[in-house]
């Protein structure tokens, strides 16, 4: 089967997500973070990137990359996203007998495989509270 250029397109998207990934990984390990999950998952709707902690924080990390400057990669970190983020938070700390501090993380890379750049945005949005 033969791939079009939107098919090639999203294997290269894919492709340079993972490597992004394991950029922002990286770069947390040499922030003092202890990477404890790498792409959690919670049945089939929730994932979670990277679950990092620092002591005494659980922090849950979605990363987000682009190739361009159209839209702000931390955008693309939806309303519907965070909820599942949450959702599979709450899931992960259940498992432990003593509180976590937490909170949710955003990593964008911007660039390329050579040349990028890297935010982080702390505490980039907390739950709701009911």
């Amino acid at each position: 089967m033969i791939k079009t250029s939107a098919q090639a397109r999203g294997a290269d998207n894919k492709q340079w997500g993972h490597e992004a990934e394991q950029i922002a990984a990286e770069w947390l390990m040499a922030q003092g973070y202890v990477i404890r999950e790498r792409n959690w998952r919670m049945g089939r709707s929730v994932e979670i990137d990277i679950i990092a902690e620092i002591p005494g924080t659980m922090v849950f990390i979605e990363v987000k990359a682009r190739t361009g400057d159209t839209q702000s990669p931390a955008e693309a970190v939806d309303a519907k996203k965070k909820r599942r983020m949450i959702r599979g938070a709450d899931k992960y700390l259940q498992q432990f007998s003593f509180l976590f501090k937490y909170r949710f993380d955003i990593i964008t890379i911007t660039g390329n495989y050579t040349s990028y750049t890297i935010d982080h945005f702390q505490d980039a949005f907390m739950p709701e509270l009911r």
